[in-house]
């Protein structure tokens, strides 16, 4: 995946995109925005509970794209394989999370890496050639083995992602 970062930085370098520091990159399940401190408990315990229902799992990460469309691109990304595992536990948490006053996302779950959150971009074609080169290539498999609640604090040189629980998958 960092050749693939390297190779789209490379590439696209007189653009305004800020670049994601692969040591933050994550999956995000569910995005639950502010959230009110006298529930991060129950939060954290609902995490827990899928960890608990759920085994660790293969993760297929493939193929590059992007958010919005080339005419208005908004972020890079490269894509997973459909899930079973992960699918099951993106639909556990939104159910149990309803409880909370937390909406279901009315979007397709479509998990990914960002690479890149893109400011402006003056030369397009940069950009369709990197994801043609990329588009439907398999890129690593990654073991997945614990979910992980955050915290995300927006800061001028980007998140600070500091976490409130690691919990081990740990089903069958």
């Amino acid at each position: 995946m960092l050749e693939i970062l390297d190779y789209f930085r490379h590439a696209l370098t007189q653009e305004k995109i800020k670049w994601v520091d692969p040591g933050v990159m994550h999956i995000t399940i569910a995005f639950l925005g502010e959230t009110d401190e006298s529930i991060i408990q129950s939060v954290s315990d609902i995490i827990k509970q899928a960890a608990l229902g759920h085994p660790p799992f293969g993760l297929d990460f493939r193929s590059t794209g992007i958010f919005r469309n080339l005419h208005d691109p908004r972020v890079i990304w490269i894509g997973t394989e459909p899930n079973p595992v992960m699918q099951s536990i993106k639909s556990e948490l939104d159910n149990e999370l309803l409880k909370f006053g937390f909406e279901k996302e009315t979007r397709e779950f479509r998990p990914h890496l960002t690479l890149g959150r893109i400011k402006y971009l003056k030369n397009k074609s940069a950009l369709e050639e990197a994801l043609k080169l990329f588009r439907d290539q398999d890129v690593q498999k990654e073991m997945i083995n614990e979910l992980i609640y955050y915290e995300s604090i927006l800061k001028p040189a980007g998140p600070e992602y500091i976490p409130i629980i690691n919990v081990p998958l740990s089903g069958r």
